[in-house]
């Protein structure tokens, strides 16, 4: 038996409390491979859930590459090798795990590649965790893929495969960046797309592109993030993205502030203290109890945003929010008692 990876997990949670504690829905208990000079190379995976967690080494070998069409419909080549975990054969559903069938994915830390349409019309898949041992994916890789957010583990400065990801996605994606040293960055890339359009008497055919999410793309040098031209880029976020993504945006910025700018936060708390109610619901509606104990630590609620999520919290019937904001009502406006003179 294997135990599940730990690499990944965020740094505050402690990687001994993972040992020998997952089930078998968290992991694959069928492995196909093919044995490379570097490593070993996932040509398929089987299990009886979505949710596809590949170990470090297989058999003492590490696991380097994702071999092309791996999670798409092609078929795994003969010869292929297979490991299988102890009881696999006995589980009941075991079914390959490719295309609509895979929800989210976390790969080994030594995978240094991911073969062209890796994961083509994967589009359940909604996360994908890695680590920047992993710089480039193949053409197509991503293909008919949602995802929704990237999680990545830094072990080596700052470069990592998330320009590439993002040049696939069109999709707004959540990052979330674990650092050496325990530093945290949160960031939003926002939508966006391209439409050609026609100058008919010109007969000139011009690509009219639309959303902030092309130019917060453009914001990396060298395969690094620049937190500082991200940060510039707020002012056009404000303008072309709604409320609700700027609010994400902002937040992310607010509540994991690695590299964040004194300019650049006094912007963003700007925006937020001007959208405090909307902010307060959104994260009620998302059941977000740490970004409402964010507003708390940083004493931003005010009156009426308290207010509009406990109206919120009681409409959706959220009963430990209710809880939550009811106690953090009581301390921040308690009413002060009246005094007489005589």
């Amino acid at each position: 038996h294997y135990r599940i990876n730990t690499w990944w997990m965020p740094p505050t949670l402690k990687l001994g409390a993972y040992e020998g504690v997952c089930s078998m829905d968290q992991r694959c208990p069928k492995i196909c491979y093919q044995k490379k000079e570097d490593g070993l190379t996932v040509t398929a995976c089987y299990g009886i859930d979505g949710q596809i967690y590949l170990p470090d080494e297989l058999r003492g070998e590490p696991i380097t590459a994702i071999a092309p069409y791996a999670f798409s419909d092609r078929e795994p080549e003969e010869g292929d090798l297979c490991w299988m975990e102890e009881g696999a054969e006995a589980l009941s559903g075991l079914h390959r795990l490719n295309m609509e069938a895979v929800t989210e994915i976390r790969l080994p830390r030594g995978v240094r590649e991911i073969g062209r349409y890796a994961f083509y019309r994967c589009r359940n898949l909604r996360k994908l965790v890695l680590s920047d041992a992993l710089r480039e994916i193949g053409g197509g890789a991503l293909t008919g893929c949602r995802i929704r957010e990237v999680e990545i583990h830094f072990a080596n400065g700052e470069q990592s495969a998330l320009p590439s990801i993002l040049d696939e996605m069109r999709y707004r994606i959540l990052a979330r960046l674990y650092y050496q040293e325990g530093e945290t960055a949160q960031v939003l890339f926002p939508e966006h797309y391209e439409e050609a359009v026609e100058n008919t008497p010109a007969r000139i055919l011009y690509t009219s592109h639309h959303g902030a999410g092309g130019y917060y793309r453009q914001c990396f040098y060298n395969r690094a993030l620049d937190y500082g031209k991200y940060d510039e880029l707020l002012p056009r976020a404000i303008a072309e993205e709604s409320e609700e993504t700027v609010l994400h945006l902002v937040l992310g910025r607010l509540r994991y502030p690695y590299q964040l700018s004194a300019k650049a936060e006094e912007s963003y708390r700007e925006y937020l203290t001007g959208h405090l109610k909307t902010a307060a619901r959104m994260l009620v509606e998302e059941e977000d109890m740490e970004g409402l104990r964010f507003f708390s630590e940083k004493d931003l609620w005010t009156r009426p945003s308290i207010n509009a999520a406990l109206e919120r919290a009681a409409e959706l019937k959220k009963t430990e929010i209710t809880a939550l904001l009811t106690e953090e009502k009581a301390l921040k406006f308690r009413a002060k008692k009246k005094s007489f003179e005589l």
